[in-house]
């Protein structure tokens, strides 16, 4: 049996070699399954911030809440993915209550164009959008990708641009 300088055969190398890929593919394989796209119905196709701000309105704008900042929390029933953005709801709700924002949480069973939820609106006080989208992305959807907050204070420090988020991955459950 030929041993390599570090004492180890070259049938351990191959059996430690295959057990790696096995791991790394078996890895891959499951975590494929819990990535999904935000949008894989393809409801925000051709839609822009100004016709989603339509469709919202209906939420953001009410009696007394007429020219305030609003944060509109969206989901649905059962969804496990609920529990990877409660860090970021928690956050982002702390910094909205600071600057007098309306929160508000939905839960919907079905829309026309929201495609996922979790998910997130940010609206102005004309109730345009300035956000929307999932919280993150990515496996948990960590708060390290954290889009919401990050566009939450940009709009706070005075940047505003108008953000549809249609292309992401992660743990989303579909509307």
């Amino acid at each position: 049996m030929l041993v390599l300088n570090n004492g180890m055969s070259k049938l351990q190398l191959v059996i430690l070699i295959a057990w790696i890929t096995f791991t790394l593919f078996a890895f891959g394989y499951f975590i494929q399954d819990r990535l999904v796209s935000f949008d894989s119905k393809e409801k925000l196709k051709g839609v822009e911030h100004q016709e989603l701000s339509a469709h919202l309105a209906p939420y953001s704008i009410q009696e007394g809440n007429k020219g305030k900042q609003t944060v509109l929390h969206f989901s649905t029933p059962n969804c496990d993915c609920q529990t990877y953005s409660d860090k970021h709801i928690q956050e982002i709700n702390e910094l909205a209550d600071e600057h007098n924002f309306t929160i508000k949480n939905i839960e919907i069973y079905e829309h026309d164009v929201i495609p996922s939820t979790p998910s997130i609106a940010l609206m102005d006080e004309s109730g345009e959008v300035v956000y929307f989208g999932p919280y993150g992305q990515g496996l948990a959807c960590s708060e390290t990708s954290g889009y919401a907050q990050t566009i939450l204070n940009n709009y706070l420090k005075g940047y505003s641009d108008n953000i549809v988020i249609k292309e992401a991955k992660g743990c989303y459950c579909s509307v």
